[in-house]
């Protein structure tokens, strides 16, 4: 072996040249290999965090429209059963004013005092 003057660098064989580069480019596969297996743990950890939170604004958004739809139907029977008791009312007012014609109307037929439907009026 010839001795290289101090501060110079020993010459590489060819052969050793393409091994050290062959080993360079198998250390720069493997550190974008890993580099590709964190973004893709990375976009996986996303892409679940946006499915979860997709599902929980849609249940949460159905939920609201549920309660909406509800709230909604609530009010319309409200306003059913005030229409009824209202239409209730009238009736039994309208009841309540022909009572006495009707009660002198079955004496009247009763009795026999007049024949039916012949009353004063």
């Amino acid at each position: 072996m010839t001795q290289q003057p101090p501060g110079s660098e020993p010459q590489l064989s060819p052969l050793d040249q393409i091994r050290q580069c062959e080993a360079e480019v198998t250390r720069q596969i493997a550190v974008a290999r890993q580099e590709a297996e964190e973004r893709l743990v990375k976009a996986r950890s996303e892409a679940a965090r946006l499915k979860k939170q997709a599902r929980e604004s849609g249940a949460l958004r159905g939920r609201e429209e549920y309660q909406e739809i509800v709230s909604k139907a609530e009010e319309q029977a409200q306003g059913l059963v005030a229409a009824a008791q209202k239409k209730a009312g009238e009736l039994l007012e309208r009841g309540r004013q022909h009572s006495p014609e009707a009660v002198r109307l079955a004496l009247d037929i009763l009795l026999g005092g007049e024949e039916a439907g012949q009353g004063d009026r």
